[in-house]
């Protein structure tokens, strides 16, 4: 008599060996880049067959978008959420920025993966899009009534931003010294700026 087939055990297995081969990909890349990661050397990594890595992944491109996914997830990208029960400008702009450098800080591989890897940018550049997209949005929602103001958004996106926050961490500021400096360079301008614009004309 032939044994039940379980549907649901093959599905979960065939879940835990792509998790395995994102992640031996993902370690590939971080420690020796994306022309590294051959069908072999993660099918190595992750202990399953080249062929393995070729039914779940047809294309290294599909393999690489799927790290990215991954990536993102496991480091946990602020949400409009962070804003719930906060009133003001101030309020809002300080929790993004913490909560900013917090994913920065999280994120420093990614970064560094990104800056060094042209060819990933290709490959990733619709989640890359994405994720931009999705950081806009966040900062539009922390400026509230200036939400729709681009200039707002781009001092924002300067002054918030990873390349200043990781440049002033460079300086030997602490993480809160480096986020408290953002916050007042930005939080006056954006006060200011409010008031310019919903002054008469």
């Amino acid at each position: 008599m032939p044994r039940p087939y379980d549907l649901g055990q093959r599905a979960a297995h065939k879940g835990e060996t792509r998790a395995r081969i994102v992640a031996a990909a993902l370690e590939i890349y971080r420690e020796r880049g994306f022309a590294a990661g051959s069908n072999l050397a993660i099918a190595r990594a992750a202990d399953v067959a080249p062929a393995t890595v070729r039914n779940h992944f047809a294309a290294p491109e599909e393999l690489a978008r799927a790290v990215f996914t991954a990536m993102l997830a496991e480091l946990d990208v602020p949400t409009p959420a962070i804003f719930e029960g906060l009133e003001g400008l101030r309020a809002r702009v300080e929790r993004l920025a913490r909560e900013l450098a917090a994913f920065y800080q999280r994120g420093q591989a990614l970064w560094q993966m990104y800056e060094r890897e042209p060819e990933l940018i290709r490959v990733w550049g619709g989640g890359v899009e994405r994720y931009y997209a999705d950081i806009d949005h966040l900062m539009r929602v922390a400026l509230g009534e200036l939400g729709n103001d681009d200039r707002s958004v781009a001092v924002v996106a300067s002054v918030i931003g990873p390349p200043t926050f990781f440049a002033l961490e460079a300086r030997g500021l602490t993480f809160d010294e480096a986020v408290a400096l953002t916050l007042e360079l930005a939080v006056p301008w954006l006060e200011g700026r409010r008031d310019e614009l919903a002054a008469p004309a």
